[in-house]
């Protein structure tokens, strides 16, 4: 890919790998920051999805993705203190649901915290989504927070709001009572059911 990085030195690694291969070798063990989808995804700093056409993408080798059989593809930017620290990229041999793309996103955002820092990528201008490429249902690309938030929410939905416990969204989603609290502070996301009312007994005198 050395022709699509005009200056040769700012480029994505690829780092860890896992599932159908776990080489780190290959032919797109880098990509120029700014070039093709997944390039583009650390400097526009918006999820990148793809359920069809995948090899007009540019993504990988066409080949790999019809061996694979590689339905659906998914790239999200690691985001930690307003810029990208990398990317979280994703290949399915199913057709990946709104869903489980926000569940991905909240991995990122996960990552991006227990990550070491690296160098941050600025966001240029925003990038035209092309309508083959968009989300299933929305007409246009959303933010990684709203994208977090409905993942966060959809899980509250299935514990009946309850944060923390043995059938609590925390241990759902791999993350510390308190730091789910605090990513729901942030994102707005209010506490509610058995947890809510817990907090609003009065403590005995």
């Amino acid at each position: 890919m050395r022709p699509e990085c005009p200056d040769q030195k700012r480029c994505l690694h690829l780092v860890e790998s896992a599932g159908a291969t776990t080489r780190t070798d290959g032919p797109f063990r880098r990509f120029p920051i700014g070039a093709r989808e997944v390039g583009r995804t650390a400097t526009a700093h918006a999820p990148f999805v793809a359920r069809e056409r995948l090899a007009a993408a540019g993504i990988a080798d066409p080949a790999w993705l019809d061996v694979h059989r590689v339905r659906s593809f998914a790239a999200v930017p690691l985001m930690r203190g307003g810029g990208c620290e990398g990317v979280l990229a994703l290949f399915s041999r199913r057709v990946l649901g709104d869903a489980e793309i926000a569940l991905i996103a909240l991995a990122a955002a996960r990552t991006a915290e227990l990550a070491a820092p690296s160098p941050v990528f600025p966001a240029p201008e925003p990038r035209r989504a092309s309508r083959a490429l968009r989300p299933e249902s929305e007409g246009e690309a959303r933010s990684l927070a709203e994208i977090e938030r409905d993942a966060i929410a959809r899980v509250l939905d299935r514990t009946g709001g309850r944060v923390s416990g043995p059938r609590g969204a925390a241990l759902i989603l791999g993350l510390h009572p308190s730091t789910l609290n605090s990513r729901m502070l942030k994102l707005g996301l209010r506490r509610r059911g058995a947890d809510a009312r817990a907090a609003r007994r009065p403590t005995p005198s």
